[in-house]
């Protein structure tokens, strides 16, 4: 099984693209083979993106103890977590051209990882307690929830201006439904507020563990944990204005709601990472203030590596 060694993010990232230039086809014509085509590719995709996280996360667990200690593993991990969305949305909806908006964002992703790259990993020196996974866990899952609601939304807002046009339907381009985008928009902005709370408040239980036997503390006033506050108020606001006052549960309103509070989301991440929240492996430090190339550095993180290893 050493092959499986030989997966790179680019055997996952190139299936997703051809798998969102099919779907990008399905505007334009039709072709009774290529739902099947598109099965296989994000099928085959969805394989080698597992394999690979399943794999590094073995490497980080070993060299840090981290579950997905690095932006990359986190971004990949979201990416992951939307295919896995994906794929039950082709199930239960498979005439619908969900793929021209989730791949998307599940390709943003897998760049924005892959810039970040492994060497930018989470602060190792904190005390390792459940409640690190609980953080790390639910923010990561609230965060390709916030991204969803997005999604939804967004379609939402497509599928409402085609009907407030009055445009025929396309025989060719389907949208869900607007009840059913709307009941997942509300589900959506729900699990990711409750989701986001439990991370903010494991992630305070988490600084107050630091803080007593002194190490790894987060100063109580960064910008990272304000931020994370602001971000679940709104979220929390936002659900209860959507619960208490029945006139903003029409669909428009909804899908504002759950697009801002990506928004916010945005602004939290550039925040977080302008804030630092992440750090150079010390071992990394150490060889590239003694001129090693960075390539060398980062050859032990390297899913090719693990070949020789093999």
């Amino acid at each position: 099984m050493n092959w499986l060694y030989g997966i790179s993010i680019t055997c996952f990232a190139a299936s997703y693209l051809v798998a969102f230039c099919l779907e990008l086809t399905r505007v334009f014509f039709r072709a009774p083979l290529r739902k099947y085509l598109i099965n296989g590719v994000i099928l085959a995709g969805f394989f080698a993106h597992t394999t690979y996280l399943v794999l590094q996360t073995q490497m980080q667990l070993a060299g840090t103890g981290l579950f997905m200690g690095s932006w990359s593993g986190w971004c990949f991990g979201a990416a992951w977590l939307l295919i896995v969305a994906y794929l039950w949305i082709r199930y239960r909806q498979p005439q619908t051209l969900s793929g021209l908006f989730v791949l998307p964002m599940v390709i943003c992703l897998i760049g924005a990882g892959t810039w970040l790259g492994p060497e930018l990993s989470f602060p190792s020196a904190r005390a390792r307690t459940v409640w690190n996974a609980v953080h790390g866990l639910s923010l990561l899952v609230g965060t390709a929830t916030v991204i969803l609601g997005f999604v939804f939304g967004t379609m939402y807002l497509v599928q409402s201006s085609r009907l407030k046009k009055k445009r025929p339907p396309s025989r060719l381009v389907r949208y869900p439904s607007l009840e059913w985008l709307q009941e997942t928009s509300e589900m959506l902005l729900l699990v990711s507020t409750v989701l986001l709370g439990v991370g903010l408040l494991s992630g305070i239980l988490v600084n107050v563990i630091n803080q007593k036997i002194g190490r790894g503390v987060l100063p109580w006033n960064d910008p990272v944990i304000i931020s994370s506050a602001i971000l679940f108020v709104w979220l929390l606001i936002s659900l209860l204005f959507n619960l208490v006052y029945r006139p903003a549960r029409q669909g428009r309103k909804v899908a504002y709601l759950v697009l801002t509070s990506f928004l916010f989301l945005v602004v939290e991440f550039a925040i977080v990472l302008y804030a630092g929240h992440a750090t150079r492996e010390p071992e990394l430090q150490e060889k590239e203030m003694a001129g090693a190339p960075v390539a060398a550095a980062m050859g032990a993180s390297q899913l090719p590596a693990c070949r020789e290893a093999g």
